[in-house]
């Protein structure tokens, strides 16, 4: 996985990347929310910014779950959106702060 890279310190090629990318797309729908703060985290770690499909399914699905999220999920998200740059979208926010 992109965590697995990340923790390793270790940024894959341009062809895994993407894949893992579209692999996440694809499965985002089904994340819980440390698989959803996991995966920003580790785009985020590796200096990698997301596509704008899987950045907005990802945010899109934070908020979704965002009951689940406990303290770390949260705080490894909202680092990985400063450290990408992207300012969360307000009902992100909004839930965090809940």
């Amino acid at each position: 996985t992109i965590w697995a890279f990340a923790t390793l310190g270790v940024t894959p090629g341009d062809e895994l990347l993407g894949g893992v990318e579209r692999r996440a797309v694809d499965t985002m729908q089904g994340f819980n929310p440390q698989e959803v703060a996991n995966t920003i985290w580790a785009f985020a770690t590796l200096g990698v910014r997301p596509g704008g499909e899987l950045l907005g399914g990802m945010e899109r699905r934070a908020v979704a779950t965002m009951q689940g999220f406990n303290h770390q999920a949260i705080a490894n998200t909202i680092w990985a959106y400063a450290t990408l740059g992207v300012t969360p979208g307000k009902e992100l926010l909004g839930g965090v702060e809940r």
